[in-house]
């Protein structure tokens, strides 16, 4: 028997759950005898039973171990993907992290939490494995979370959506599965018409609703590119940026649709700054000015817009109280400009 195999022993009963609660405790406070990369798996392992008392101690012990042997864990024969995730918690060390984000034992889940606070390098190395992007397009969605996402990486996400998702319905064809507008659903008897129509409006809302919410990501990403006017301005507000953006992308979404998004007070800042960027629709006043006073807009897309408005719009927007302050100010300095 060589030296090395006692240890794996010692490994293999804490990862199976038979040490005893002594050996775990000295493995949580990193006294057991094992090499640096096995001591770390040990202490993952704790870790990943949250339950366990023993986890402050080996949140301690985790901390006093230096990166080269996280990163040997990483890349040991046989780590689990609960020790992976473990140690991705835990660690910012760009030298562990990379190993990990292309380790195929690696969780998706795991990949999704990273995605929303890597770092631009690692985001990289993230958006490059494009199998685990399809088979799970919660990471996408978590990377535009990020606060330090880049330009690139973003534009890259664009692309991915374009690319595996939106480019696969074009070729289908299926642009005109089903009718623009949905059947209304019956309304109770007894009802003038004008109950009966938003009794229908109700009932068609509430079975949308639920049809979509047995949905997954990808199907509602299919029903966002080729679905009606009702499903596309219902999934404009869905919280998963590729939902959102598929819905932007699709054909069928023309200026009008646009302009009915830019009033929208219920979608994220994303969809109403991709309406900004696309030329051709700003081209179309009633859209440029929806969101200038949407107060949801990002004020670094709407602020060079408040020059393009006409002099009535810009006196309405000097006063209105729902708008940043700086684009008051902005409107101001133009009123004031133009009655000299």
């Amino acid at each position: 028997m060589s030296g090395s195999e006692p240890e794996s022993e010692l490994l293999a009963q804490i990862e199976s759950g038979e040490a005893s609660g002594q050996v775990l405790e000295f493995a949580a406070r990193g006294l057991v005898p094992l090499p640096p990369g096995e001591l770390v798996r040990a202490i993952a392992t704790i870790l990943s039973r949250s339950e366990s008392t023993l986890v402050p101690l080996a949140e301690e012990s985790l901390k006093e171990l230096p990166p080269e042997a996280l990163k040997e864990a990483v890349l040991s024969s046989g780590v689990k993907a609960a020790q992976l995730d473990a140690i991705a918690r835990r660690t910012a060390d760009a030298t562990v992290l990379e190993p990990l984000i292309r380790h195929k034992a690696v969780a998706n889940e795991t990949l999704a939490w990273l995605a929303s606070r890597i770092e631009p390098y690692l985001q990289d190395v993230l958006v490059t494995n494009q199998v685990r992007l399809l088979e799970a397009p919660v990471i996408v969605e978590k990377l535009f979370e990020n606060p330090h996402l880049s330009a690139d990486i973003r534009r890259r996400a664009d692309e991915f959506l374009e690319e595996f998702f939106l480019k696969k319905e074009r070729e289908a064809g299926t642009l005109d599965v089903g009718p623009e507008e949905s059947e209304p659903a019956p309304a109770p008897a007894g009802l003038t018409p004008a109950e009966e129509a938003a009794a229908a409006d109700e009932e068609a809302h509430k079975s949308l609703f639920a049809r979509l919410s047995t949905m997954t990501i990808v199907e509602k990403i299919r029903l966002a590119w080729r679905g009606n006017k009702e499903e596309r301005l219902f999934l404009i507000r869905d919280p998963n940026r590729l939902v959102a953006t598929a819905v932007l992308k699709s054909p069928k979404t023309r200026e009008a649709d646009a302009e009915t998004i830019a009033n929208m007070k219920s979608v994220s800042e994303d969809v109403l700054r991709a309406i900004a960027f696309r030329r051709e629709w700003l081209r179309r006043y009633s859209i440029m000015a929806a969101l200038v006073r949407n107060p949801r807009s990002p004020i670094d897309a709407t602020l060079p817009l408040v020059l393009r408005l006409n002099h009535t719009d810009q006196r309405k927007l000097a006063m209105d109280r729902n708008v940043p302050e700086a684009l008051r100010a902005s409107a101001r300095r133009e009123v004031a400009r133009r009655e000299m």
